[in-house]
């Protein structure tokens, strides 16, 4: 299926519906809280997924914001053309998830703490790299389908003979490579990534948008440079170097399972609890 947007209004205006091509016009006294930027739905599996993905991806990228309420069940239900067991479903998957509070005859509001309910346990390189002023650049090395079996014993939640993306890349700053990233990616999940291009959008930020991370498996241990990880990160055979080992899932999917490699001897994995802060 192709990917469909739509303009959700008020109910008192009509909502464009997947394949309009008409704009509906906004009346000089409607308030700003009324109408909501058009949502793009990806066409890929059971409706309630492609509005969960849609309204995850409004809030992972900061066009609505903590706080901000989204349009009503009613209105999402007419704009979508679906009933409201869909979207219901859809929205408390994310209210699992703590990214939306639902209150009953308050509506429903992005999460304050939704950010870090969406990426508690993730190590953001990108933000790393660029809060020290240095350019950052996701460049990807490899890319290839594989078949889950004896080689990816490693990852035993994915069935074997399942389809898999595996990538390598480096992540850079100011053109050095700062973390190599080995990542397998399943394609029952998420089958678009086959296409996608992930040096434009990492495959972090691109799988965030598309499914939620329900289930968060996080390992770090110690190793030592191999010849070709000392090669790509510029360092000596045998060097210190920290590993970062992850697995995802949405609900029961099992969704990627990535591997970051860092130099020992410039890196550190810093954690605070603090169950007195305000």
């Amino acid at each position: 299926m192709q990917p469909t947007t739509v303009f959700i209004m008020t109910r008192q205006y009509r909502p464009l519906f997947p394949g309009s091509t008409l704009l509906n016009e906004i009346s000089a006294n409607q308030k700003p809280e009324d109408s909501y930027p058009a949502i793009t739905l990806d066409g890929n599996g059971p409706l309630y997924k492609q509005i969960e993905r849609a309204v995850r991806a409004e809030i992972l990228s900061g066009r609505w914001p903590a706080g901000h309420k989204i349009p009503s069940e009613h209105t999402l239900m007419d704009a979508f053309s679906t009933t409201r067991a869909t979207i219901s479903k859809a929205l408390s998957k994310l209210t699992e998830a703590g990214m939306l509070e639902r209150r009953r005859k308050q509506g429903t509001r992005v999460a304050q703490t939704s950010d870090s309910h969406a990426v508690i346990g993730f190590l953001d390189v990108r933000k790393d790299i660029e809060s020290s002023g240095r350019a950052y650049r996701f460049r990807v090395l490899t890319s290839q389908e594989v078949v889950a079996g004896s080689t990816t014993a490693f990852w035993p939640a994915v069935s074997p003979g399942t389809r898999l993306l595996k990538l390598v890349a480096v992540h850079e700053g100011a053109d050095k490579a700062e973390v190599i990233e080995e990542r397998y990616i399943n394609l029952v999940a998420a089958p678009d990534a086959a296409e996608a291009d992930f040096e434009a959008e990492t495959p972090n930020t691109w799988l965030l948008a598309r499914l939620p991370c329900t289930r968060l498996r996080h390992t770090i241990r110690a190793a030592a440079a191999t010849a070709e990880q000392a090669t790509r990160l510029g360092v000596s055979r045998g060097s210190p170097l920290l590993v970062s080992l992850r697995q995802t899932w949405a609900d029961d999917l099992p969704v990627t399972w990535v591997k970051l490699v860092y130099p020992g001897d410039r890196n550190e994995f810093v954690g605070e609890f603090n169950p007195l802060a305000p």
